[in-house]
């Protein structure tokens, strides 16, 4: 009597119409009624689900009061041992739940990196922040503890991006490491935090209400400093449910930063940021001179004839290989094979070897431009990989391994084609190994349609290479060819 209707609460989820289960059974759909009718004590589990969203668990804990009963038997006479496992003794300390239920990963779309920047915040030092029972929170409140441990609330931001179609790490602005990152992503996250508004109730140290964070989510361009490409203003709600207190702040910061990944638009912008910033790495155009190309009679001297345009590319660090583009001396290999250096050395299939100057590199995309100085050199004729058949034959010339393995030659065919965070690779089974970075990718016509650039190397995984077509190649070293 003294407890009628406490023992009931509803569950509410954003968006609404989930369906609810209680412990595997279907109950109903949110807005949900629950009432505790068990005749003894235990957890109760519901879930949530809806489709296109992620389910979600609830464990909900009602709390037993004896005096209740007692006061009811003592009233009206009735023996207390009666009723002792009624479900009038429960109660829940919260009319009402609330859940926000997040999108599931879409499966067709690409991981996005983004790297975040350290959380800044506008609080002042004397707001208040809301209530907590009766006592009012700021800055200082231990509650909001985290906010003075950027790390702590960086890992939150992060949590909420996990499981989502972004690839999210956390960096420091205007460090080696953070900046690498952030020119490799083309865009950094730098969240602001503009106000916090928390109305809790305290329940034997568990904090039960509503958080409201008005955010700043301002996305960067990771090419140009400073240069703001766009800044989403959200404003989200996140119920804290028998939450200690402590860690109320950074569940609410966590849910901020799923709802904004849930936000329909953003994929596309994080992407349209992402590939403006791969175009703006091709850099100034290369304007050369299409070559004479090499001549061979049939297919049986084709490849020995193209062995005379491949190199080997030897820097301080070791070697790749690379092929000649033009009959003055141009010759593309990987980045990663010229690494940092200036000038490399440039050994021919002939004997002799020269001085190149690394010309332009594409760290994107893992390709360089290499010039020697050079007139009549044997150079590679460009051919269309956008017409490449799957299981069409390919070939691989390079360096393997050691530099007295130079212009080697292996063969195989086209697997596939695949795209890995915005870039497209030639997927082929032809043996790649190190020191055919940088090689050629060869069609059965002997015309170039990739470089080689990497193989996946794991236990009982054989077979598996990848080359960066040769279109892609010349489109992101800026090269264009005009004929003699």
């Amino acid at each position: 009597m003294l407890n009628s209707g406490k023992q009931s609460l509803t569950i509410n989820s954003s968006p609404s119409g989930a369906i609810v289960y209680e412990n595997g059974a279907e109950v109903g759909t949110t807005p949900y009624s629950y009432t505790y009718d068990r005749p003894e004590s235990g957890d109760v589990t519901i879930e949530l689900r809806m489709d296109g969203r992620q389910p979600t668990t609830l464990a909900l804990h009602p709390t037993k009061s004896n005096g209740i009963l007692l006061a009811d038997a003592l009233l009206l006479g009735i023996p207390y041992i009666a009723d002792s496992k009624s479900p009038a003794l429960y109660t829940f300390p919260s009319k009402d739940v609330s859940v926000n239920l997040y999108r599931t990963k879409p499966a067709d779309r690409q991981q996005l990196e983004l790297p975040v920047a350290t959380l800044e915040n506008a609080l002042g030092a004397k707001d208040e922040l809301g209530d907590l029972g009766s006592r009012k929170l700021t800055i200082s409140s231990k509650e909001l503890a985290d906010l003075r441990y950027p790390e702590m609330a960086m890992a939150s931001i992060l949590r909420g991006f996990a499981d989502t179609y972004v690839d999210a790490s956390s960096v420091r602005l205007n460090t080696t490491k953070g900046t690498e990152a952030i020119l490799r992503a083309k865009v950094v996250l730098k969240p602001l935090l503009k106000s916090v508004h928390m109305q809790l109730a305290d329940k034997n140290n568990r904090a039960f209400g509503t958080v409201t964070m008005d955010m700043d989510w301002r996305f960067y361009s990771g090419v140009d400093k400073d240069s703001l490409l766009f800044t989403i203003s959200k404003s989200t709600t996140w119920s804290a449910y028998a939450v200690p207190p402590r860690d109320v702040f950074l569940s609410a910061l966590q849910d901020a930063a799923h709802q904004l990944i849930d936000g329909d638009s953003l994929y596309d912008r994080i992407n349209a940021g992402h590939s403006a910033g791969l175009v703006r790495s091709k850099g100034e155009d290369v304007h050369l001179t299409m070559p004479n190309p090499i001549t061979f009679a049939g297919r049986k001297d084709m490849i020995s004839a193209l062995v005379k345009g491949v190199v080997t590319v030897e820097t301080k660090e070791g070697h790749g290989s690379g092929f000649i583009i033009t009959n003055d001396g141009n010759i593309i290999t990987n980045a990663h094979v010229v690494g940092d250096q200036a000038t490399v050395k440039v050994k021919f299939e002939q004997g002799f070897s020269l001085d190149g100057q690394v010309v332009k590199v594409n760290r994107d995309f893992d390709v360089a431009l290499i010039k020697v100085s050079g007139n009549d050199l044997p150079a590679l004729s460009m051919g269309d990989d956008a017409g490449l058949q799957l299981g069409e034959e390919l070939f691989a010339i390079g360096t393997p391994l050691a530099e007295d393995l130079g212009q080697s030659v292996t063969r195989g065919i086209m697997s596939g084609r695949r795209e890995f965070e915005g870039r497209k690779y030639l997927q082929t089974d032809v043996s790649i190994n190190p020191g055919n970075s940088g090689g050629p990718l060869i069609d059965e016509n002997g015309k170039v349609v990739g470089v080689a650039t990497m193989k996946v190397e794991a236990t009982g995984i054989e077979g598996i290479g990848f080359g960066v077509p040769i279109s892609v190649a010349l489109e992101m070293l800026n090269i264009d060819f005009t004929k003699q």
